[in-house]
């Protein structure tokens, strides 16, 4: 019996959902306030040291039942036709995030744990792929910006920025 592949779109309906989870729908909304599509102007350092600056796209969605908020982000001039995506899951027992990003064109993996930065900001720290400590954060949330922050560890153990984005909302 041959079982053909489902098609794109179906894959996608079952991997979307609505809303947030009835259950925790306040606690969903730390990252879920960011569900829609946003524009961004992302500043990156690249190995070479220099900055550059390029315009993108954020787009934030509600997935997997509404316990999950994840996001596809396309940088053309940094990733070509290859997005990012990061998927943030909401731990009902420990009141936090478990959040994965992964670029396939870099490549890039980071794991993370995210909460509430006590400011109206949320804070991500875990690892990327080759164990260095990370840290992200978003702060100047409103309804219609943002500003994300991306650092790793550097030799010190301390913090190095590394990249920047400013989000303005394009829809809901």
């Amino acid at each position: 019996m041959t079982v053909s592949p489902p098609a794109r779109d179906a894959m996608l309906d079952l991997l979307s959902a609505d809303g947030p989870d009835p259950e925790h729908a306040e606690a969903m909304m730390l990252y879920g306030r960011l569900v829609g599509t946003w524009e961004i102007s992302n500043r990156y350092r690249f190995p070479d040291g220099e900055w550059r600056t390029a315009a993108g796209e954020w787009r934030f969605g509600w997935a997997l039942g509404g316990r999950v908020v994840q996001d596809v982000l396309h940088c053309p001039d940094f990733m070509g036709p290859y997005p990012g995506t990061t998927v943030r899951m909401y731990d009902v027992n420990t009141g936090l995030w478990t959040i994965t990003w992964i670029s396939p064109k870099l490549p890039s993996y980071f794991r993370q744990t995210g909460r509430s930065d006590g400011a109206g900001g949320m804070i991500q720290e875990g690892t990327d792929a080759e164990g260095r400590r990370s840290r992200w954060t978003f702060t100047d949330v409103t309804p219609t910006s943002f500003h994300w922050k991306g650092y790793s560890a550097g030799p010190d153990g301390g913090f190095t920025f590394f990249q920047e984005m400013h989000a303005k909302r394009t829809s809901a």
